[in-house]
């Protein structure tokens, strides 16, 4: 197994929201010490990358739960790790020039990251036979579940959703699609339970553009009660329209179009750090 020096934010999402002590638990300042900063290590029997939550291993959160988010990359970059560059902005080059932002995500939002490779299609069984392990390997947040998809990762979030519950009835707690370019349906119970934020820009494909209007209309039939809000948004230099559904007073779906922008859309929205702590604050509803 390689080690490489990427940081948890770099790479991806990844991924947000510190899990909460219990009330009855005396607050104790966490140190995060550079010896202990986690890098995201390559399983080459399985091919994808995972990364552990920064002082996971220490005594003060051996009872602690984290969240474990998935990234599912675009078509033709398998192996190629930047694209994680999703998380505020970067990857550790060693040479002591860490992003900040970076780090302090680390901090204040760890979690496991586990980052499947392909060249062509998805292999979903074996991503959910990844995940299953993880679940039973180590202390997972099973309420907290997320996926990061862009591209043929955007299309490959839905059927993984679809698939996961399938095999097992369980949820992911929310979903980020970018651009994706096919599925726009989803099994009933994700539809109701599952928070899903769908990017893309306007300039896109046209079946890009339709895919992802039609995933969002069907969301929106399917809450026949949802109550939908607009709003301008400027992220990046970049604006658009942000569409939000609120179900039973419940941010559940939102679908941001930017205008004048194609396919280039796999990390800029993140600069929006609303978008990744809308991610981190989904749980499962029961």
């Amino acid at each position: 197994m390689k080690i490489l020096k990427l940081d948890l934010i770099g790479i991806i999402f990844l991924v947000i929201l510190s899990c909460s002590k219990s009330s009855t638990e005396v607050a104790v300042a966490e140190v995060f010490e550079n010896s202990n900063r986690p890098f995201f290590e390559y399983n080459s029997e399985n091919d994808y990358y995972f990364c552990l939550p920064w002082n996971y291993l220490q005594e003060i959160n051996a009872q602690r739960k984290y969240p474990l988010v998935i990234y599912l990359h675009p078509s033709g970059s398998a192996g190629d790790i930047k694209n994680l560059g999703l998380y505020y902005l970067g990857y550790d080059t060693n040479d002591g020039n860490d992003d900040t932002r970076a780090i302090e995500f680390q901090k204040s939002h760890p979690s496991f990251v586990i980052v499947p490779q392909t060249t062509d299609n998805w292999d979903y069984e074996k991503i959910i036979s990844i995940v299953e392990n993880y679940k039973s390997k180590y202390r997972i947040d099973i309420n907290k579940l997320y996926v990061i998809g862009y591209s043929l990762g955007g299309s490959g979030s839905y059927t993984l959703a679809n698939k996961y519950y399938d095999y097992n009835k369980q949820l992911f707690a929310g979903i980020i699609r970018l651009s994706g370019q096919s599925e726009s349906v989803v099994r009933d119970e994700i539809a109701l339970k599952t928070a899903i934020w769908l990017q893309i820009g306007l300039n896109d494909y046209v079946t890009r553009v339709t895919v992802t209007q039609d995933a969002y209309n069907f969301l929106k039939n399917f809450n026949a009660s949802a109550v939908e809000k607009t709003e301008s948004i400027s992220v990046a230099g970049r604006t658009g329209t942000t569409y939000t559904l609120t179900i039973n007073n419940r941010e559940m779906v939102k679908k941001t179009e930017y205008n004048n922008v194609g396919h280039e859309i796999g990390s800029f929205p993140f600069e929006n750090k609303n978008l990744i702590e809308w991610l981190y604050n989904q749980q499962v509803k029961l």
